[in-house]
Parts: structure tokens; C-alpha cells; sequence
């Protein structure tokens, strides 16, 4: 996990990778439904309110999030959805001073034996002054889903 310098000849990334315990189909449907992103998506003690997918090609996605009694959301569009290793989408923030201002979010997600996924994510084209905030809420957002799907694992094995 490391933040780029800012040079101006390199873009601004934050990149956060962690192995997850479920494998790449059961991480990739985590990403695409709206019940279970609203469980683990914004880094504690923020929390998402609603989240609305269209899980398609130029389809929208939308989270409507509470901080600290503060609400805002953020929006963007995917761009690529390749069952189960990669997803991509825009992202606008609405506290962003720049109505134009877009980031790219892409996720990765590659199998490790039978039961894990490397899940390596990467925000590009974030102002310097929001990658390490961004960094930050990425490394806690991808505890928080490691956190459920072993949660939801300990519940299928005592079923």
C-alpha cells in the first residue's frame, strides 16, 4: 500500500491490496449488489444511507453517505465489468470543490488457491490534496469486507 509522490510526470494513485477470504465470483457479487455494499462501503463510522447500481456498461452508481451527522454522496459510471476478476467505475464526490473533477476506481480480483481472493484496488486521477484521505478509506473499507464475508463464511459452515 503506497501513495505515489506527486510528480507531475507520474499520476496520483492510491493502491490498497488485501487477501480476502472468498473466492473472486463471491467478491466480484459483493461489488454489485446494493444490500451488501451498503454493509461494508464506507469506512466506519461513516455509512452509507442508500446505494443505487446499475451493474452495466455505462451504468450509474450512486452512495448517499452520513459522516459525523455531515451528508453527501458520491457518483460515477462503470466502465468495465469482466465477471469476476476486474470492475472499474468513475467517481465524483459531492464535497469535491470541482463539479468536474472524476476519479477512476478499479478493482482487480485474482483467485489464490481455492477459497481466496487478492483483491488490488487502485484510485487514479485524485487530487493530491484527497489521496491519502481516499488511501485511508480504502485500506478500512477493504477490513470492513474482509471482516463480513468471514462473518458470512462462519455462518455457512455452522448452517
Amino acid at each position: 500500500m503506497a501513495v505515489n509522490d506527486p510528480s507531475p510526470a507520474r499520476p496520483l494513485v492510491a493502491r490498497v491490496q488485501r487477501v480476502l477470504p472468498a473466492t473472486p465470483d463471491v467478491v466480484y457479487a459483493e461489488w454489485l449488489e446494493p444490500d451488501a455494499l451498503s454493509e461494508w462501503m464506507c469506512p466506519r463510522p461513516a455509512r452509507c444511507l442508500n446505494v443505487e447500481l446499475e451493474p452495466r456498461l455505462g451504468g450509474i452508481l450512486r452512495f448517499d453517505i452520513e459522516d459525523e451527522g455531515e451528508e453527501f454522496f458520491v457518483v460515477g459510471r462503470f466502465t468495465v465489468l469482466e465477471r469476476p476478476h476486474r470492475i472499474s467505475f468513475t467517481w465524483h464526490c459531492s464535497t469535491w470543490g470541482d463539479p468536474d473533477l472524476e476519479s477512476v476506481v478499479t478493482i482487480e480480483l485474482q483467485p489464490i488457491g481455492e477459497a481466496e481472493t487478492l483483491l488490488v484496488l487502485e484510485h487514479s486521477l485524485l487530487p493530491f490534496d484527497l489521496l491519502e484521505q481516499h488511501e485511508r478509506g480504502w485500506i478500512a473499507i477493504a477490513a470492513q469486507l474482509d471482516e463480513v464475508l468471514r462473518r458470512r463464511g462462519a455462518a455457512q459452515a455452522n448452517e
